[in-house]
């Protein structure tokens, strides 16, 4: 008896000794005015922060404050889109194309963009989005209600019209990552995840009355998914678990992407900039 008493003492001694458990969420910063420039996608490369302006056919870079450093110039209604260090990766919603654009001094602005070839039997309707993962490319090919997978080696397609697993009606955007392909099925309202086969695996989203779920972003812990139509951004579990919805400061956004811990969401029509960090619960910190 002695003997279990001491252990519960102790037990008690290191539990009331115990750290409180940091439970963070995404709470709202601050709001950047873009002048003249509706963005659509967003990309991160190197330090750079790039957006996709599709009102005026061009990609800008943008500085901390919103003002615009560098334009390319001359494209066809840009949509959502991807970087490595080395290159910034392009679907061309208006032309039925998909590019890599690297800077280059010879080049007009600069900038050399270069086509890929598709090594797919038919052609492009509409690119809305190109994704890039180490050696690996997708396209959201939007009016082919499919997605174009490339594993570095052959080319792949998959998905069709519909409403079942594994069929799109209108995909907007995508993303790779280790092992999964996400895909924003923006007017199903809901997300998919498929393996590298273009097998279906899991879906998520379509329970919360999304309308035209437009953009997605992807970390190890979170799914963020831009609910266009009803302004908001729902984040996920990786088991499509609702862990919060983001409202405040977005309207209309289509697209978001994680730079140096902070959450950087777009407003397409407002031309805006909405950026979000990470803070405690201060009224749900657990022992």
């Amino acid at each position: 008896m002695k003997y279990t008493y001491i252990l519960l003492t102790a037990f008690l001694a290191l539990t009331s000794c115990k750290k409180e458990e940091k439970q963070l969420e995404w709470t709202y910063q601050k709001t950047i005015k873009l002048e003249g420039v509706n963005p659509i996608g967003i990309a991160v490369k190197g330090s750079e922060l790039w957006l996709s302006d599709g009102d005026h056919n061009r990609l800008v870079q943008i500085d901390g404050q919103g003002k615009i450093l560098r334009a390319i110039d001359s494209l066809d209604r840009p949509m959502h889109i991807d970087a490595n260090d080395r290159y910034l990766f392009l679907a061309e919603y208006g032309n039925d194309q998909v590019s890599n654009i690297e800077e280059n001094s010879n080049q007009n602005n600069g900038f050399k963009l270069t086509p890929f070839w598709v090594g797919v039997k038919d052609s492009l309707d509409a690119p809305a989005s190109v994704a890039y993962y180490d050696a690996e490319l997708a396209i959201a090919d939007f009016y082919n209600n499919r997605i174009l997978f490339d594993d570095g080696k052959d080319w792949i397609a998959f998905g069709k019209e519909g409403k079942k697993e594994g069929e799109f009606y209108y995909p907007t955007d995508v993303q790779i990552t280790d092992s999964l392909i996400w895909v924003a099925d923006a007017y199903n309202n809901r997300i998919q995840a498929f393996d590298k086969k273009g097998n279906f695996v899991k879906m998520m989203g379509q329970d919360q009355k999304m309308n035209a779920a437009t953009g997605l972003y992807v970390t190890q812990d979170e799914v963020l998914i831009t609910d266009f139509e009803n302004k908001r951004v729902l984040v996920f579990d990786h088991s499509g678990v609702l862990k919060q919805e983001l409202k405040e400061g977005i309207v209309k956004a289509t697209d978001l992407i994680i730079k140096d811990g902070v959450l950087h969401i777009i407003n397409y029509r407002s031309g805006e900039l909405v950026l979000y960090t990470l803070k405690e619960k201060a009224d749900e910190a657990r022992l």
